[in-house]
């Protein structure tokens, strides 16, 4: 393997590397967001569950 295909290499590698670096981040951040989203979606629920259970106490 000759100097050129060495240096090809070596940048595909490093730019996979930080490819890699920065889906490692985004899917960090994504589980972050899906957190946040499944607590706010279950408080949602039980507000509405109080109000359905306040409307029947009513009828």
């Amino acid at each position: 393997m000759d100097n050129s295909n060495l240096s090809q290499l070596e940048s595909s590698i490093t730019k996979l590397l930080a490819a890699h670096q920065a889906l490692i981040k985004e899917n960090r951040q994504l589980r972050l967001d899906r957190d946040n989203l499944i607590e706010k979606n279950k408080l949602a629920s039980e507000k509405i569950e109080a109000m359905i259970s306040k409307l029947k106490s009513k009828g």
